[in-house]
């Protein structure tokens, strides 16, 4: 059957009205589907909320930390660690410097003190009226009496009596006694001498053994 021209050209405007709408629908389609953006980030910073002592609000942005950031963070830590246990380490090393030197001087107080107190004893050992007796007698007869005493008790009466008495009456006795209270008097009375022959007697023990 033959169409006439006029239900042919409504037949074309019919196919052409549908493929417009066809292509409008499309097009339409894919302008919704492209036209979404990517959620990413926001792109406002956040912000750290302030309450001042007057109670006024502030806001402070707040700073993103990146990966470097955090990476150096990280091995800082163990670092700040390290110098920290290293420097305890140094205090507690010059602790125990301070006290063994505190230990050493104590222990040199006591030895001045108990040196004091033997030394004024043995110059105490002897009373005013001996000092005044040997005093006044001649060196030859004073040297001839001491040199019969005990050690000790010649010596502390000879470191009692001036020196010019005292230097009289050992030049009156035999060298080996006025050798012997002379050392007696510089042990008692001379506190380098003291600690000469106590530095000398662990060695002499040590040869003996």
């Amino acid at each position: 059957m033959t169409l006439s021209p006029i239900a042919r050209r409504s037949s074309l405007s019919t196919a052409l009205l549908a493929g417009a709408l066809l292509f409008a629908g499309l097009h339409g389609a894919a302008a919704e589907g492209g036209g979404k953006e990517p959620v990413g980030p926001p792109t406002t910073p956040a912000k750290l909320r302030v309450i001042g002592a007057d109670g006024s609000e502030s806001s402070v942005p707040v700073q993103p930390v990146t990966d470097v950031q955090r990476y150096c963070s990280n091995i800082a830590d163990p670092a700040l660690d390290a110098r920290n246990a290293l420097q305890l380490a140094k205090v507690k090393e010059a602790e125990d410097q301070l006290s063994a030197r505190i230990a050493e001087l104590e222990t040199k107080r006591q030895e001045v003190e108990t040196w004091l107190a033997a030394r004024k004893e043995f110059i105490d050992s002897t009373s005013e009226t001996m000092i005044q007796i040997y005093s006044g007698m001649k060196p030859d007869a004073a040297a001839g009496q001491l040199a019969g005493m005990e050690r000790p008790v010649a010596a502390s009466l000879l470191a009692r009596l001036k020196s010019r008495q005292a230097s009289a009456i050992l030049a009156e006795m035999s060298a080996p006694v006025a050798a012997e209270l002379a050392n007696i008097i510089t042990q008692k009375t001379d506190r380098a001498a003291q600690a000469d022959n106590a530095g000398a007697a662990p060695a002499a023990g040590g040869q003996k053994s």
